[in-house]
């Protein structure tokens, strides 16, 4: 079972965010019983990153697709790397928070995730979402997982 592992970036998790969601992707692993898990090598690291890490660690195969380019729509941008994701996975599992941490400087949104029209006190935006949204369009399996 191929498991797709997406969610937001590593500055929007503090040290107990991040090591709440290692266990909620060590969970997502054992649950589905992946035999491969994908993601997508964000530039800006957090669950892309740490999806592959924690696979390691359980001796799961990988499988990455960075993209060639950090724009949305540039061929090999991330629309394209997301599209190759929900494409390959069996199911897509995104993680990502209910809140941002107080020193949080990227970018906010005070509506919550515009790809999933959550209002801002369901979760913060991620284009995992969106990837995730993607794989449902296709017939398979998506998950949201919200470290609170």
């Amino acid at each position: 079972m191929k498991l797709g592992i997406v969610g937001s970036e590593a500055a929007k998790f503090t040290p107990p965010t991040e090591r709440a969601a290692r266990a909620a992707i060590r969970s997502m692993i054992e649950r589905f019983g992946a035999d491969l898990v994908i993601s997508g090598h964000s530039p800006l690291g957090g669950i892309d990153w740490w999806a592959i890490e924690e696979a390691d660690k359980l001796g799961i195969p990988t499988r990455e697709y960075p993209p060639r380019s950090n724009a949305w729509a540039a061929p090999g941008g991330f629309r394209d790397r997301n599209l190759a994701i929900a494409r390959e996975s069996d199911v897509v599992v995104c993680i990502t928070l209910k809140e941002l941490p107080e020193g949080y400087r990227g970018m906010r949104f005070p509506h919550g995730c515009y790809h999933c029209n959550s209002p801002a006190e369901e979760h913060v935006k991620s284009g995992g979402c969106w990837t995730m949204r993607e794989a449902k369009r296709k017939g398979k399996t998506g998950l949201l997982v919200i470290i609170d």
